[in-house]
C-alpha cells in the first residue's frame, strides 16, 4: 500500500487500522534530532550517562534557534530515559516504563511541555517484545484481570533483535492492553513519536500492536520500525503500521566521534535499492541519522569532512529519509547549519518520492521524479580519486534541452542538450542538480519492470566464499543482493559473493534477490542451506587464564566455558593472554565473546607489534556467547595477545581458539 492516505478522509474513520499511527505522514518525511550519537560515544563529557533533562532541553533551544525554520522539529530521547546510570530499566506497579528520577527528576511531562513551547515536537524509545523484568515481577496489566506472565509464548521464546526481551501472545486480548496502557501514559505526556527498536520479522506483530494502540490513544504520534537495521524480509509485513523503517546499520562508530565514512556512513549506497520496492509515502526508508552537527570548536565532533557532509545531506534527501541529526546540538557548527538549512536540498526530501539509481558502482547516479516535470539528479564519487561523471540524457528517460540547476550551490547552470558533466567530484564527494527537460520520454514498456528472478541453483559455500549459478534471462539486473538469514550481507556485479565470518560446521540459510539499474528488485530466490565444513578443534584457551590490567575482572557467566569470562574491558581496561603454536605461519583465532550492545571494539596486538582494530557485533545480549575470528601471524613457541579497550568499550570475552589456517 504506497498511495498516499488523504488526511481528510482519514480522519473521518475512527479505529481503523492504520488511522492515527498512518494518516498524517504520508505527504513527507519528518525532521528533527536523535539523542543516541552522542549517548554512543566515548568521548569525555558524553556517553550514556550525557542523557538527562538539561541536555535534552539545550537540544531543544538549539533546534528551535539554529533549525526550526528549515522544517526540523523531532526531539527524540533514545534508549537509557528509563534506566539509571548502572542501565537498570524502571516500570511501574503495571509493567509501564517510568522515566529514571536521576535523569529526569521532573519526568518527562515537563520536558515535552518545554519542547512544545518551543514550536517543537518530542520523541522516545521502546523495544520489541515483553521486557523480561515486567515478566518477571508478573506485574498486573491495566484494565485486564490479567498479568505479563499470561501474555508471554510459552515456553518463554527471546525476540527482538538482541533477544532482550520475551515474544509475545498477541492472541490473548490482554497483550494489546498492555501496549495499550504503555502507549496511553505516553500520550498523557506529550509524547508525539515512538521508536521501537530490535525489529525483526518476528516482530510485526508487535509494530502493529503499537500501530494499534496509538490509535486507541486518540494522539497523533509517529511510529518508527527500527533495528539495525531492520532485516528486508520484514519490509511488506511492516509496510501497513510503520510510518519509517531503518534500513540500515547503525551509522555511529561507537568511538570517540559519531561516526566515520567508513563505520559505517558508505554501508547506504548499496543497502538502499534493496529495500526501494517497499519504501515510499508514509513508509519512508529510515537510513539512521546524520553526523552534521561540528567539525570544528569544542564537543563531540562529526568524524566526516564537510564533503563527506554534504554527500549524506544529499543521498539522505535524494532517498526521502528523515532527516534527523545526530551529535550534541548546542556545539552546532556554521557549515553544519548551512548544509542543513539548504532549503533546495530539503526540498528534495520533503518532495517525498522514492529515487532509483541508475548506475552504481564507484560512480552513482541516482535520480527521482519531483512534484512537476523537474527531476532531482545526485552523483556520488565513492572512489578515492577525483574524478568526472557524466549524467546521459537517455538513462535519465528524457531528451531535448534541459535547465540545469544546481541545488547545493543555489544557482542555474543553463540549458544543455544530451548530457551533463559534474566534473571534478572529489572522493566520497557530490553533486546534486535538478533538471527540467523539454521532453520526458514514455516508460519502455518492452523492458520487464523487475528483473527476472534469480534462481539460486548449484549454491555452495567455501570457507567464507559464497557462489551461485544465476539464471540466464536476468534481463537488466546489474547486481546481486545476498541475504544470509534474512539479513542483507553483500551486493556483487557477479556470481560470486564474498560473505565474511561463516562460522565453521554451520547451517546458513541463504536468499538471492536480482536488481537492475532502476533500482527494481526481483522476489528472492528459494532459500538454500548451506552447510561449512567442521574447523580443525585447535587448541582452547579461557580468557580468564590471561593477565589482566585497569577495570578489567573475572566475573561469573552461567553461559560460558567454566562459568566465567572477564569483563569490563573499557577504557584502559586490557587483557594479555599467551597462546603456544608448533610452528611459525598464519592461524585462525576464534574469539568467543558476549557483546549486549550493537558494536563494541578492541585494540589486537601480537608480540607486541602493530594494533588492528576489530569491531564486534553484538550477540544479542549480556547473557549470550558469539564467535568472532580473525587471522594472526604467530611464531613457534609462546605468543603473547594483548586485547586492549584503548578509550573506548570492548565486549566480554569467554574464551579464545587456535587452530592452523
Amino acid at each position: 500500500m504506497l498511495a498516499a492516505i488523504g488526511l481528510t478522509a482519514a480522519l473521518a474513520v475512527v479505529n481503523v487500522s492504520p488511522a492515527l499511527a498512518k494518516s498524517d505522514f504520508s505527504v513527507r518525511p519528518f525532521m528533527g534530532w536523535s539523542s543516541w550519537s552522542v549517548q554512543s560515544s566515548t568521548r569525555e563529557g558524553y556517553g550514556t550517562d550525557w542523557l538527562n533533562e538539561r541536555n535534552i532541553l539545550r537540544s531543544a533551544d538549539a533546534m528551535a534557534k539554529h533549525l526550526k525554520k528549515a522544517g526540523y522539529r523531532y526531539i527524540n530521547i533514545d534508549a537509557g530515559w528509563n534506566a539509571n546510570l548502572d542501565w537498570v530499566f524502571e516500570f511501574d506497579g503495571n509493567g509501564i516504563p517510568t522515566p529514571d528520577k536521576g535523569r529526569f527528576p521532573r519526568g518527562i511531562k515537563p520536558v515535552a511541555d518545554h519542547v512544545h513551547g518551543k514550536g517543537l515536537k518530542i520523541g522516545l524509545y521502546g523495544a520489541a517484545g515483553l521486557e523480561k523484568t515486567v515478566y518477571d515481577r508478573n506485574s498486573p496489566i491495566l484494565g485486564t484481570n490479567c498479568r505479563a506472565q499470561d501474555i508471554a509464548v510459552q515456553p518463554l521464546t527471546p525476540t527482538n533483535m538482541w533477544g532482550g526481551n520475551w515474544k509475545i501472545d498477541y492472541s490473548n486480548p490482554c497483550a494489546q492492553k498492555y501496549v495499550d496502557s504503555i502507549v496511553a501514559r505516553i500520550a498523557s505526556w506529550g509524547v508525539d513519536f515512538i521508536k521501537i527498536d530490535g525489529t525483526t520479522a518476528d516482530n510485526v506483530a508487535d509494530i502493529a500492536a503499537w500501530s494499534k494502540a496509538i490509535d486507541n490513544s486518540r494522539r497523533t504520534m509517529w511510529l518508527t520500525a527500527s533495528a539495525w537495521p531492520v532485516p528486508r524480509e520484514a519490509g511488506e509485513g511492516l509496510q501497513p503500521h510503520a510510518n519509517s523503517v531503518r534500513v540500515d546499520t547503525d551509522i555511529e562508530c561507537y568511538c570517540d566521534t559519531v561516526s566515520s565514512w567508513t563505520s559505517s556512513v558508505d554501508d547506504r549506497w548499496n543497502d538502499l535499492p534493496a529495500w526501494l520496492d517497499v519504501v515510499g509515502p508514509n513508509y519512508w526508508p529510515d537510513l539512521d541519522s546524520m553526523p552534521i552537527n561540528n567539525n570544528t570548536g569544542k564537543g563531540l565532533q562529526d568524524g566526516i569532512t564537510d564533503i563527506e557532509r554534504q554527500s549524506v545531506m544529499t543521498f539522505w534527501s535524494m532517498a526521502s529519509s528523515p532527516l534527523y541529526v545526530g551529535g550534541d546540538l548546542a556545539n552546532l557548527d556554521k557549515k553544519a547549519i548551512s548544509i542543513l538549512t539548504n532549503p533546495e536540498v530539503v526540498a528534495v526530501d520533503q518532495a517525498g518520492r522514492i529515487p532509483s539509481r541508475v548506475t552504481g558502482g564507484t560512480q552513482q547516479i541516482w535520480k527521482k521524479q519531483l512534484s512537476d516535470d523537474t527531476l532531482a539528479v545526485a552523483v556520488y564519487n565513492m572512489g578515492d580519486t577525483p574524478a568526472d561523471i557524466t549524467v546521459r540524457w537517455a538513462d535519465l528517460g528524457i531528451a531535448g534541452k534541459g535547465q540545469v540547476r544546481d541545488l547545493v550551490a543555489r544557482k542555474n547552470l543553463g540549458k544543455v542538450t544530451g548530457s551533463w558533466q559534474a566534473t571534478g567530484v572529489p572522493p566520497h564527494g557530490s553533486r546534486l542538480v535538478s533538471i527540467k527537460p523539454d521532453v520526458i520520454l514514455p516508460p519502455d514498456t518492452s523492458a520487464p519492470t523487475t528483473p527476472a528472478d534469480p534462481q539460486a541453483t548449484d549454491v555452495t559455500a567455501t570457507g567464507a566464499t559464497l557462489s551461485w549459478t544465476p539464471s540466464t534471462d536476468d534481463v537488466g539486473v546489474i547486481a546481486y543482493d545476498v541475504y544470509q538469514d534474512g539479513t542483507l550481507k553483500v551486493s556483487v556485479t557477479d556470481p560470486t559473493a564474498q560473505v565474511t565470518n561463516l562460522n565453521p560446521g554451520t547451517s546458513y540459510a541463504f536468499t538471492i534477490r536480482a536488481r537492475d539499474a532502476a533500482g527494481n528488485v526481483s522476489s528472492p530466490s528459494g532459500a538454500v542451506t548451506v552447510t561449512t565444513a567442521p574447523a580443525n578443534p585447535g587448541t582452547g584457551y579461557e580468557a580468564e587464564s590471561g593477565t589482566l590490567s585497569g577495570q578489567a575482572k573475572v566475573v561469573s557467566c552461567e553461559a560460558c566455558s567454566g562459568g566465567q569470562k572477564v569483563g569490563d574491558l573499557y577504557q584502559g581496561g586490557a587483557m594479555s593472554l599467551d597462546v603456544t603454536v608448533p610452528e611459525d605461519g598464519t592461524y585462525v583465532l576464534v574469539m568467543t565473546y558476549i557483546a549486549g550492545d550493537p558494536t563494541r571494539g578492541v585494540f589486537l596486538a601480537v608480540n607486541g607489534g602493530p594494533a588492528a582494530t576489530l569491531s564486534f557485533p553484538s550477540t544479542g545480549s549480556w547473557d549470550t556467547p558469539g564467535d568472532f575470528s580473525t587471522t594472526v601471524e604467530l611464531h613457534a613457541g609462546v605468543n603473547t595477545l594483548t586485547f586492549d579497550s584503548g578509550t573506548g568499550y570492548s565486549p566480554d570475552f569467554d574464551k579464545f581458539t587456535v587452530s592452523p589456517a
